[in-house]
């Protein structure tokens, strides 16, 4: 090899153990960085013995990416159910505990048998009277825990969205940047680190489908096929909180729908499985109890006239089979029996439409009221609960559904939780920096580095020595 040609291989040399420095000194400085990954600047032997250095290569395996934002998609779907039941059933208390709703039928059951075995005692008067409140309150209170959640939720998909949103904006904004970045830079394998954590994080709100081209741009579409990023254009995620529709331009993507093109796990996904489904069925089996209250009490009652209110009213009115819904929300004790508004107590001994108390020692009619928590309450299919079920066994039957929902969302989201943790350990093994590793393939580029200047000195030393020999 001539002298010219020593140094021209040596000064490459220089060159590439320079950026090749920089690619681990890089790798060292970001080891924490939140979707970093190792990069490798690789070295090439050219024409005339020179070296230089390929394109930077990004350690990925596109196929562990995939499987995370699988897992992360549906750990964050039953992270939201897993949140928002949990909430309810936290104050909605357990069988057994005096708190429930089940528990406080059981009360007011107890405290009208004490009734019927002493008729004329102003205490078991009172006991039912306040047994009866209670019934009613905790229904209320589980009721407007129910609509206070479900207002969360709303405001939780609107969140999602606009995030949403937010997120497909700066993919199309990154597929630009990308599209002028030098390709097989070190700046370019940034721009595709950047890229997988904004597809990433948008999957945990939304599970899509996913695309890249050779140069690392994305295009997304929902699991469904919907069209959400083609290059610097990306589809508008609009929620009609009304109907409860979720949109991607005009296109209907809401989770579920049999109609939508839309998608399955994700954040958004678990929120509307929690406003369409748990939420409303909830609601219903509270509704359900309360109208067997409502109802029951009502045709138990001989003292009644047709459309008059029984012990427990709709907001003070009889039942109204229209209005069903909301109905643990309203209902109330009637003011017949409550004294501070005028009401007398021995109506609950005498029928709440006796306008005058009757014989203290004839419990014929709180008999009939006790009776009423043994009637099969033929609650609605939608309850998911046993239509023979009777108005004391249903109650236990839905607090237990009710906890085991929540019991059942936990353990789901722990298994998903674990599922993406193990996937992401194993891709950080492969994607992640060793810090380590990264020191000692410093100092083997700083040795080649010392090796070149030192081969270039001497080729100068030669040069100079030649010339003062002319």
């Amino acid at each position: 090899m001539s002298l010219s040609g020593a140094l021209l291989a040596s000064t490459s040399g220089l060159r590439a153990a320079q950026m090749q420095s920089e690619a681990t000194s890089r790798n060292i400085a970001n080891a924490s960085t939140e979707g970093y990954v190792r990069k490798e600047l690789p070295q090439v032997t050219a024409a005339g013995g020179l070296v230089q250095t390929g394109e930077a290569r990004r350690e990925v395996d596109a196929s562990l990416n995939r499987m995370y934002r699988q897992h992360s998609s549906v750990m964050s779907r039953e992270q939201a159910i897993y949140e928002a039941v949990g909430e309810y059933t936290a104050t909605l208390g357990q069988p057994g505990d005096g708190l429930s709703p089940a528990d406080r039928l059981t009360d007011l059951r107890t405290s009208m048998i004490a009734l019927v075995n002493n008729p004329g005692s102003n205490a078991a008067h009172n006991g039912v009277a306040s047994a009866a409140q209670e019934m009613a309150t905790s229904l209320n209170q589980s009721s407007d825990m129910l609509s206070r959640i479900g207002g969360e939720v709303d405001m939780e998909i609107k969140y999602d969205v606009s995030d949403l949103n937010e997120t497909l904006h700066k993919i199309t904004s990154l597929n630009k940047q990308i599209s002028g970045a030098q390709p097989g830079s070190l700046g370019a394998a940034d721009l595709s680190d950047q890229m997988d954590v904004l597809v990433e994080g948008a999957s945990k709100l939304m599970d899509m489908q996913v695309r890249r081209s050779v140069d690392g741009r994305a295009t997304l579409y929902t699991a469904g096929g919907t069209p959400l990023v083609d290059g610097d254009q990306a589809s508008y995620i609009s929620y009609d909180q009304v109907a409860g529709r979720l949109f991607a331009g005009k296109t209907d993507i809401t989770p579920e729908a049999t109609d939508a093109r839309g998608f399955q796990n994700g954040s958004l996904a678990g929120l509307f499985a929690v406003k369409t489904d748990i939420l409303p069925r909830f609601q219903l089996q509270l509704d359900e109890m309360a109208r067997g209250l409502v109802q029951g009490f009502e045709g138990a009652d001989a003292s009644l006239a047709p459309g008059q209110a029984g012990l427990f009213t709709d907001a003070g009115a009889a039942y109204d089979p229209a209005k069903l819904e909301g109905l643990a929300g309203r209902i109330s004790i009637n003011a017949a029996v409550d004294p501070s508004q005028g009401g007398q107590l021995s109506r609950l001994r005498d029928g709440i439409g006796a306008t005058t108390p009757g014989a203290a020692g004839d419990s014929t009619q709180v008999e009939a009221f006790v009776s009423v928590f043994d009637q099969p309450l033929s609650a609605a299919s939608g309850t998911g609960l046993e239509a023979s079920l009777s108005l004391r066994d249903y109650g236990s039957s839905m607090i237990s559904a009710q906890e085991f929902e929540g019991t059942r969302a936990q353990e789901r989201f722990a298994a998903a939780r674990t599922a993406a943790e193990t996937v992401n350990g194993t891709r950080q093994g492969i994607q992640g920096v060793n810090i380590d590793d990264e020191m000692q393939k410093l100092i083997t580029i700083q040795q080649s580095y010392a090796a070149n200047s030192k081969m270039m000195t001497a080729v100068m030393k030669m040069m100079d020595t030649l010339l003062a020999a002319v």
